[in-house]
């Protein structure tokens, strides 16, 4: 059965009669809770009527949903919201919403279909991300959402979400393909390289903030910043490979490169400089070369790493880093040089650029042997 308009007219009305009701009768928490609940009851009723009208009502149930948090982000209230981090009002004015969302777009996808379900699959993923959002920010804060400027730490945070989230999607989408999955995924991948390129390399790049990296020697505020979104951007880099268009998997290896390479140079930095490495406090002579060695070293890896995965991009990020680091040494490390020093360290950097040629020639040949061997 499909009904018509009539029917649709009438239970168009009876759903906001119920989502005012349930607005006058409980406080804001309940109220988000049960708002979100109510989107699960026209989605089970499509089992028994195909109503096209059932489906809307539950994303109108989300468009209430998505007005009370807009309206009041804690969902108790600001003065009302534990400092108790996870466990205070956020998880369930989120999370449930998330998880309803989520099972009324599995069982529209097994009844009426169509755009409701895909509406109700943004809805829950959307949700999901807020949960860990929220939570991310009401721990971080002590307790407070809506004031305190944001830190690296948090971001990085944030930024792991959004790629986690962009492969989660992919694997959800290779189950059960969907459009909202498969753009979702590489919208969430596209947020976190934004992510990563304004806050992570401008905004907030301690190297200009001046922000403290932490005392710990390994796991600081560059391990969680740099090194950990680097290994995560790369590994969905190679996940989504055959799965998502060819630029979006080129755009997370490239992303996941230069983390590491800022990992790295900002490791070094840190090294030489201590727990604040701003770059205020100068540059030393042994720094500087130490750069130039990094870079070169680094770049080899991304020529190795550019042959074994045969990606071109990596390939040509090697070259372009190898290129930096020579153009570095000759205008900026030689120019303090003179006499025997100045010659040996040209001899020095035209070996290991003859090294670098030949050990790129020998990766060639090895996988042009691996290539022809395999059936």
């Amino acid at each position: 059965l499909m009904g018509g308009i009539a029917v649709s007219f009438a239970l168009g009305g009876a759903a906001i009669a119920g989502l005012l009701l349930l607005h006058m009768a409980f406080d804001s928490a309940w109220t988000t809770i049960l708002l979100s609940a109510a989107a699960v009851v026209p989605a089970l009723a499509t089992r028994w009527r195909s109503y096209p009208a059932l489906g809307w009502i539950s994303v109108g149930a989300v468009i209430a949903v998505l007005g009370r948090v807009a309206f009041d982000p804690t969902i108790v209230g600001a003065e009302f919201l534990s400092t108790t981090p996870v466990f205070n009002w956020l998880l369930p004015g989120y999370g449930i919403p998330a998880m309803a969302f989520g099972f009324a777009a599995w069982q529209l996808a097994r009844t009426t279909n169509g755009r409701p379900r895909l509406a109700m699959e943004a809805a829950a993923a959307l949700f999901a991300l807020l949960t860990l959002a929220m939570l991310v920010r009401h721990a971080m804060h002590g307790g407070v959402i809506d004031t305190g400027a944001m830190t690296l730490a948090e971001q990085a945070i944030y930024t792991l979400i959004a790629i986690g989230a962009g492969a989660i999607l992919v694997a959800i989408d290779m189950r059960s393909p969907s459009s909202v999955l498969r753009y979702g995924s590489m919208a969430a991948g596209v947020a976190s390289v934004a992510f990563i390129v304004v806050r992570h390399f401008v905004v907030l790049n301690p190297l200009l903030s001046d922000e403290s990296t932490g005392r710990i020697p390994v796991f600081n505020l560059l391990f969680l910043a740099y090194l950990l979104p680097a290994v995560a951007a790369g590994g969905l880099a190679l996940y989504a490979r055959d799965k998502r268009p060819k630029w979006y998997a080129q755009m997370l290896a490239v992303v996941a490169a230069v983390l590491a390479l800022a990992y790295a140079t900002l490791s070094v930095r840190r090294l030489f400089k201590g727990e604040f490495i701003g770059l205020w406090s100068g540059l030393g002579q042994l720094e500087t070369y130490t750069y130039s060695a990094l870079w070169l070293a680094i770049g080899v890896v991304l020529l190795t790493a550019g042959v074994r995965l045969k990606s071109q991009v990596l390939r040509i990020a090697s070259a372009a880093l190898i290129a930096i680091a020579v153009l570095k040494v000759f205008i900026f490390d030689m120019s303090e040089l003179e006499g025997v020093l100045r010659a040996l360290s040209f001899i020095g950097l035209g070996a290991v650029l003859i090294g670098i040629g030949l050990f790129y020639q020998r990766l060639l040949t090895r996988a042009a042997k691996e290539g022809s061997a395999a059936p």
